[in-house]
């Protein structure tokens, strides 16, 4: 088998980079997705936590 020429293998290694930097994108989107859920679920628990003490029902 014959190996890919120089400029065959720079626009490899371009597709590989780009995929890479996709597929990061796709993963911090998904993890800032995630941290933003449990800080709405977490302010939602202590405003009822507040509420409650506010209430005088401990």
């Amino acid at each position: 088998m014959e190996e890919p020429g120089d400029e065959r293998m720079a626009q490899i290694m371009r597709d590989v980079a780009e995929d890479a930097r996709a597929g990061t994108h796709r993963a911090t989107q998904r993890v800032a997705a995630g941290i933003e859920a449990a800080t709405r679920e977490a302010r939602a628990e202590v405003e009822a936590t507040i509420a409650r003490l506010r209430n005088g029902n401990n």
